[in-house]
């Protein structure tokens, strides 16, 4: 094995370290380029789970708002029957004893 021989196979290990040192330095950037995507879709995960538990608690409240004002309208409404079916009974009684003769 002569000089030029064994320089040549120390040129070619040297070229396929600097491309191993390339192919690392590529795969690093990969890397580092999907970490910096999962950090922003686990900040977004986050986020999203904030708008939906803010969301779930506006939906309550609102369906409480609801549900107060249904049992309001009910409340008047049986108040307005109710007082209807009084004025009536007072009519009817105001009406028998206007017909009864003085005592």
């Amino acid at each position: 094995m002569s000089f030029l021989d064994i320089f040549g196979k120390l040129w070619t290990l040297a070229k396929k370290i600097e491309e191993l040192f390339t192919l690392h330095a590529k795969m690093r950037e990969s890397v580092e380029a999907l970490d910096a995507r999962l950090r922003a879709l686990e900040l977004q995960m986050i986020r999203f789970e904030a708008d939906r538990s803010q969301l779930i608690t506006e939906a309550r409240a609102a369906a409480n708002v609801a549900a107060v004002g249904v049992a309001s309208a009910t409340i008047s409404d049986v108040v307005t029957r109710v007082t209807r079916i009084e004025m009536q009974q007072n009519a009817q009684q105001n009406t028998i004893q206007a017909r009864l003769p003085p005592a």
